[in-house]
């Protein structure tokens, strides 16, 4: 498995834990976007991971000798980080304009 900043801090997510997550989000707020992600994936049979820094989440989702790093967040990373390609995709706002959706993120994933 290739290495990825942080993924020896990011928690284990299963479906018990995403789904519990998920029915235990408040009601008057839509579900985040990284939690439905994560169902998803799990679903389509990769395992994930967590990692929440102040207001942004990385997403961990991994395979056999495949793993993906995916950051969520509604403010712009740093530049630096990002120029580095800390991340594999951006959810969210990036600094190269567009970022993806969580359906082109999961689309790019399940190809390979």
């Amino acid at each position: 498995m290739r290495f990825k900043i942080n993924f020896h801090v990011a928690k284990p997510i299963d479906e018990f834990l995403i789904n519990r997550l998920i029915n235990e989000y408040p009601k008057q707020y839509s579900t985040p976007k990284y939690l439905i992600f994560i169902r998803k994936m799990i679903g389509k049979g990769w395992e994930a991971r967590l990692h929440t820094v102040e207001a942004s989440k990385y997403v961990f989702v991994y395979r056999e000798d495949l793993i993906y790093k995916i950051r969520f967040s509604n403010h712009k990373p740093s530049y630096l980080r990002q120029q580095k390609k800390d991340s594999d995709f951006y959810v969210g706002i990036s600094h190269k304009g567009k970022a993806l959706l969580t359906q082109d993120v999961i689309k790019i994933i399940t190809r390979t």
